[in-house]
């Protein structure tokens, strides 16, 4: 048993309450599982040439040797400090690209104490072991701007618990999910996934949803049939989020089998597991619409915002 919690806004002058908002939604989920805690978090753009690399470490690590390999990677635009680890801005270099294929790989052979957590030009993953509170506290979360994210916190059931096997689970630029349930067909799934190239970094059941959206959408589907064609593909009781760059996703599975309560007002779209969840938005207005989805039931809601826009607005807010 996990809780899941998403939020999308409707209007950019919301942006700055993501941090506290996700906190408030997420934190009376612990007692569906208190292993550890998650955020997948939009905001604080890149320029289109760049991409930001989300670096963290449990333990130490000789940081001006990491920057020293990524600039013989790639262009390194800003090295900043977060918590145990560093957000870089990369890009490549006299204006070609960069392979981040490689950099995974040179990363994991030179500092295999490592890990990175999340690619693109908004996502950041903060993940750890223990209380919402605590990964909020250290990484300032609280105070994170931005135009939409998603949160999660764990029960485990089917994996270790340490900061890798939590959620969010990411596998490509801007996408991650985080899930509450189990996934049935799991290994079956895996090996499909395996042979098409993909390569798994833990055992944890969820992390196959990831990688088999990301499949899903490099064949050319949409968002939305990628999810109808998951329906189909995925045995199990589950529901999840996925959020890339401008889109955020929630699923329910045929048998209704995991919770979920939809929030939509004129400001934002909130989703959690339990509706008490809800009442604890600060800006929670009792008119607004609330529901529970459907068994089988797929929604897609899209960011109404661009990456300069969110740039703009984060700019004006305090940031991590």
């Amino acid at each position: 048993m996990c809780g899941i919690a998403g939020v999308i806004y409707r209007n950019p002058e919301y942006y700055h309450n993501l941090g506290l908002d996700l906190l408030k939604l997420i934190q009376p989920l612990e007692s569906r599982g208190p292993d550890s805690c998650g955020v997948g978090l939009y905001g604080n753009s890149v320029e289109p040439q760049q991409v930001k690399v989300l670096l963290l470490a449990e333990g130490k690590v000789p940081w001006e040797n990491v920057k020293q390999l990524l600039s013989q990677l790639a262009e390194v635009v800003a090295f900043e400090s977060v918590g145990t680890g560093y957000r870089v801005t990369l890009q490549g270099k006299d204006e070609q690209y960069f392979s981040i294929e490689v950099l995974k790989s040179e990363l994991v052979r030179s500092f295999p104490q490592l890990h990175l957590m999340s690619v693109g030009q908004q996502l950041e993953i903060y993940k750890e072991v223990g209380a919402a509170a605590n990964l909020f506290q250290k990484y300032g979360l609280e105070n994170f701007a931005g135009s939409h994210g998603i949160a999660h916190t764990r029960m485990a059931t089917e994996s270790v618990v340490d900061t890798y096997h939590s959620h969010p689970f990411t596998s490509a630029q801007d996408l991650c999910i985080v899930h509450n349930g189990q996934v049935s067909n799991y290994y079956k799934l895996r090996f499909v996934l395996e042979r098409q190239g993909v390569v798994f970094e833990t055992h944890n059941d969820s992390e196959a949803i990831a990688h088999y959206l990301r499949y899903q959408l490099l064949q050319g589907k949409s968002l939305e049939a990628s999810l109808y064609s998951l329906l189909n593909d995925f045995d199990g009781t589950y529901t999840f989020l996925v959020a890339t760059s401008d889109k955020v996703g929630l699923v329910r599975d045929k048998f209704a089998a995991k919770p979920a309560v939809i929030y939509e007002s004129p400001q934002m779209i909130a989703v959690a597991s339990e509706y008490r969840c809800l009442l604890s938005l600060p800006s929670f207005d009792s008119s607004a619409t609330i529901r529970e989805p459907d068994a089988g039931e797929v929604n897609v809601w899209s960011v109404a915002s661009t990456p300069s826009q969110i740039l703009e607005l984060a700019g004006t807010a305090s940031k991590v």
